[in-house]
């Protein structure tokens, strides 16, 4: 039983498992609010901590792509940089002394020394041949270029001896500088082609470097894609089972809370209204005033004990549809008589207009008129006094098509999308005011959508609002 004390309300054990709500706690221990909510707040951190967990995964394997690609970009720029930049300048060096070679030969063909232009010659292969030393990066290289440098020793000997006294200079002398330039070039041609082997060579591993980055971080982003979205349904899986023994939970407490109060609130509405009645003796003027509030408040309790009531249903899935054939007319007459009383204490005139060749329906007729009822309820607690609510009914396609049309202010925009979520109220001075749970639309809803059909609202400010549902024909 509930035990009702100044902030408290709890469950002995034997009475959840009367009602089916799998709870665990300490042998004997009553179940307060507090103690419900701890269990919420605990689930809400276990399901925090599995999100949290999952995206730091998630995050953790992102980086790990960052760091591959980056060492491989790296790599590659480093390949790039030996091949476009050392062996560049080997062979920029080698273009400079061949230069220097041709211009000796230009000499030797005219037959006029330029002392001047030998010696800046001479000073330009020197020069290059020096860096050449100082840009060895591949095998031979070395061996090749100090070859070179003999040979021109040699040959710059010959040159010198020319230079001197040209006019004395033989044919063969001539022959043997050509020669030797000759020797000089084919060396410097030698160094040349190695640098370019080294260039293509370094060329196809940066290549082969690129493809295997290519290959390899394709493979590990969809290996990495793959435990994603493995580990993301692992995560939403936990998650979505989490919450929905949190919502279980909740349901079923919020059920077994307002089965409670809703006898005791019963014999007070009871109580209450005997005490109007004057049956047990004659009361006060003051004491008449506090009754009836009394009363009315309760009603208003019982009513949202009602609705949650209902919606409890709804979500743990114990409401049965019993569907069978039904005249709409019929059904749509019966559903509006138990809000008759609302609507002449509110001053609200119902109209009905239902076509005549409506076929019967095929719904559960009992659960589908909580949704009508709900909904004539809801337009007449926001219409104004002495307005006019039309419900109205007709054949479209293979759907009957209810519609409950009032002359209320009408609902912003904005707020349409969510009139039918659980616990929302449109704003009281957008709707003209009004009080309730927020509930009697989603419960509307619920029941609609277990039928088969849909709902929605159409509204403009200063227009009222028409709520319809859509119901299948019977077959």
């Amino acid at each position: 039983m509930f035990v009702l004390g100044k902030n408290i309300l709890s469950v002995q054990r034997p009475f959840f498992r009367t009602f089916g709500l799998r709870l665990q706690f300490l042998p004997d221990q009553p179940m307060s609010f507090k103690h419900f909510f701890s269990i919420k707040n605990n689930k809400e951190r276990g399901i925090r901590l599995t999100i949290l967990t999952g995206f730091g995964l998630v995050t953790m394997l992102s980086l790990f792509i960052a760091g591959w690609t980056y060492y491989h970009i790296t790599s590659l720029g480093n390949a790039a940089e030996n091949l476009f930049i050392a062996n560049y300048r080997s062979i920029q060096y080698v273009h400079s002394m061949e230069g220097t070679l041709d211009s000796y030969k230009d000499m030797l063909i005219t037959g006029i020394p330029d002392q001047a232009e030998i010696a800046s010659q001479d000073k330009r292969f020197r020069s290059n041949l020096d860096l050449e030393f100082h840009n060895i990066t591949e095998v031979g290289e070395s061996e090749t270029a100090q070859a070179v440098g003999k040979s021109y020793s040699i040959l710059y000997g010959k040159l010198t001896g020319w230079i001197t006294n040209p006019s004395t200079i033989s044919f063969s002398s001539k022959e043997s500088i050509l020669s030797g330039l000759e020797t000089v070039k084919s060396q410097c041609e030698a160094l040349l082609i190695l640098n370019e082997r080294a260039m293509f060579t370094r060329a196809d591993a940066a290549k082969g470097d690129a493809e295997f980055a290519r290959t390899s971080s394709l493979i590990i982003i969809c290996l990495l894609i793959g435990a994603s979205i493995i580990l993301a349904l692992g995560v939403s899986r936990r998650s979505l089972a989490e919450f929905r023994q949190l919502d279980r939970t909740k349901s079923n407490f919020v059920s077994t809370a307002a089965h409670e109060l809703k006898n005791p609130l019963s014999s007070i509405k009871t109580s209450a209204g005997l005490l109007l009645d004057k049956i047990p003796g004659e009361i006060t003027q003051k004491q008449e005033s506090l009754l009836t509030n009394i009363k009315k408040e309760s009603e208003r309790l019982l009513g949202t004990v009602k609705d949650l009531l209902d919606l409890a249903k709804l979500e743990t899935g114990n409401l049965q549809l019993t569907k069978a054939p039904t005249s709409v007319s019929t059904f749509i007459e019966s559903s509006l008589f138990p809000v008759m009383l609302q609507a002449d204490k509110a001053g609200v005139h119902i109209d009905l207009q239902i076509a005549s060749n409506i076929s019967p329906a095929n719904i559960d007729a009992n659960k589908l008129s909580w949704a009508l009822t709900n909904l004539v309820s809801n337009a007449i607690r926001y219409s104004p006094q002495g307005g006019q609510i039309l419900v109205s009914a007709s054949e479209i396609d293979n759907e009957v098509w209810v519609s409950v049309k009032d002359q209320g202010r009408g609902i912003p925009p904005a707020e349409l999308e969510r009139i039918f979520e659980k616990f929302v109220q449109v704003e009281e001075a957008a709707y003209g005011g009004g009080i309730g749970t927020g509930l009697g639309l989603s419960i509307a809803k619920e029941i609609v959508q277990l039928h088969g059909g849909r709902i929605w609202a159409d509204s403009k400010i200063g227009e009222g609002s028409v709520f319809t549902f859509t119901i299948p024909k019977s077959a």
